[in-house]
């Protein structure tokens, strides 16, 4: 357990410390005139898992722009669930892709984003059983996980909005612009 928090706090830091390498946060602007705002865009939020039914946290940073109309963010994100015979929890660290599809769909409304995002990273878990006469458990390092989904943000000014994301899970939040 010692381990796992060393990893997670090491972790946490580095997520962290990508928000000192943040450059503008200005608005991007294709040829069209569309705009979209990524880069400079700190999201945090609540999730919910459609496999195992889990609840968490998430929060990614968007720190570069990838190319025109796409940003990529580091994540981390906590869940939690339970059954009848166990209870697990899992911290996943690793980037978020997005893609803003204004400049394609004529959104030229600067209060409005929508995307697709693709999430890819590994997960950190830990397993607390119950037989009924000791717990038992363990912490594993998974491979490699990924995610997929479709959201929208809505900005309410330069420096706060919301967003909401569905795919492999469900997601809704606050949008910091930093």
């Amino acid at each position: 357990m010692k381990n796992l928090k060393n990893i997670l706090f090491t972790s946490i830091l580095l997520c962290f410390a990508t928000l000192g390498f943040a450059q503008d946060s200005q608005k991007s602007q294709s040829a069209n005139g569309s705009h979209y705002k990524g880069k400079g865009q700190l999201n945090v939020g609540l999730g919910v898992g459609f496999s195992n039914g889990s609840t968490g946290v998430m929060a990614d940073y968007e720190f570069m722009n990838l190319g025109q109309d796409f940003t990529v963010a580091a994540a981390v994100s906590y869940y939690g669930w339970s059954s009848s015979y166990a209870k697990y929890s899992t911290i996943g660290l690793g980037v978020r892709f997005r893609w803003y599809a204004d400049r394609v769909l004529g959104i030229t409304n600067n209060k409005w984003d929508v995307f697709a995002s693709g999430d890819i990273g590994f997960g950190i878990s830990n397993t607390n059983y119950n037989d009924g006469y000791e717990n038992q458990g363990g912490n594993n390092v998974s491979p490699i996980y990924w995610g997929i989904g479709i959201g929208g943000k809505y900005h309410i000014n330069d420096k706060i909005g919301l967003h909401a994301i569905i795919g492999t899970g469900a997601q809704f939040g606050i949008t910091f612009g930093l």
